[in-house]
């Protein structure tokens, strides 16, 4: 009201009518009530779909409950995190780079991962430091016009270099690079290279990587060092095949968990199904590729045993000499996932 007055003394000729008066009880308040009802009952409806959907597969089954007094497993934040990188998955995709990379081809690309296995146990280096630099790697390769063969080394060297520096305590030094190198390049060219990579991959060095996952599987089922160790050796030989490392982190890792219990004559469970996010249906293809992957993986790359001499020590408890199960696929079959996963968004 004293706004209308202030224009009018103004002389302004401006119409404004007052607000009508609703009255309690009126029909326009109870047809407003109506639709909030209307809202909040569709709301209820949607979340209970939601829930019947994330139904939980194991509700007696509580692993970050028991561990809640252990300050080093973070258990209040431990599902929210491994949900946070299921779903920051999708940004780190990996696209098929040998379209625009003409000299570089599967093999040499094993033989680059087969050497970064090697410099991993040289320096006595974390596994995670390994995944994250295979997969920023493979990350640098897509998003880089193409790269010459003579750069490989240097490049596979920078990925270390800087996964170390983010995931070890005591990362190696440059000069360790270039002693194992035997000098190919020099200390300017590896930091050159470095800045190289942050430009073309970013910084953002948080990526969701296969083996975390894995840890959390084998942690929350339970089982011993043997059968994660096996598990492991599974996943590291799987980064030597190209197709294998555009398949989601989080659903090769649990591929490779069940076919090492498959392997112990163990099988999928309901705990595995809830921490997972997946169902058996879902996982068993890529088993039996992965499966396969292991049958055909000495005649593929004779060459290359890294992976094979690390994990038949005992310090690995000898588990690259477990036998494989039955292969479904021909052995001239070519060692690739299912082709609807290497698409599949998360």
């Amino acid at each position: 009201m004293a706004f209308n007055m202030v224009l009018r003394k103004r002389n302004l000729n401006v119409d404004i009518a007052e607000p009508p008066q609703v009255k309690n009880g009126s029909s326009k308040r109870k047809s407003g009530h109506g639709f909030l009802e209307g809202l909040e009952h569709r709301s209820k409806k949607i979340q209970l779909e939601k829930r019947c959907e994330l139904e939980d597969p194991a509700p007696d089954v509580d692993y970050d409950k028991e561990t809640n007094g252990d300050v080093n497993a973070v258990a209040e934040y431990a599902q929210d995190i491994f949900n946070y990188y299921k779903y920051r998955e999708k940004f780190f995709k990996v696209q098929d780079y040998f379209l625009h990379q003409p000299f570089i081809n599967r093999e040499s690309r094993a033989i680059l991962v087969n050497w970064l296995v090697e410099l991993q146990e040289t320096f006595e280096l974390n596994h995670e430091t390994l995944y994250l630099a295979v997969k920023m790697l493979d990350l640098y390769l897509d998003r880089s016009p193409a790269v010459q063969a003579n750069r490989l080394q240097l490049i596979a060297c920078a990925s270390v270099f800087i996964s170390s520096k983010y995931d070890e305590r005591s990362p190696p030094t440059i000069e360790d690079f270039l002693y194992v190198s035997e000098n190919n390049f020099q200390r300017d060219g590896l930091l050159v290279e470095e800045r190289r990579f942050f430009r073309t991959v970013g910084l953002d060095l948080g990526m969701p990587i296969s083996y975390r996952f894995l840890r959390r599987y084998a942690r929350v089922c339970k089982v011993d060092m043997a059968m994660l160790t096996l598990a492991r050796y599974i996943l590291e030989t799987s980064l030597m095949f190209f197709e294998f490392c555009r398949v989601s982190e989080s659903l090769i890792a649990v591929a490779c968990f069940l076919l090492a219990l498959r392997m112990k004559d163990m099988d999928w469970t309901l705990t595995l199904q809830k921490y997972s996010g997946y169902k058996k249906e879902q996982v068993e293809p890529l088993v039996y590729a992965l499966n396969h992957m292991i049958v055909k993986r000495e005649s593929t790359y004779a060459h290359l045993n890294a992976i094979f001499k690390k994990y038949s020590h005992k310090v690995f408890l000898f588990v690259a000499e477990t036998k494989s199960l039955p292969d479904i696929y021909p052995l001239s079959d070519p060692i690739l996932p299912p082709m609807e996963l290497l698409c599949q968004s998360v």
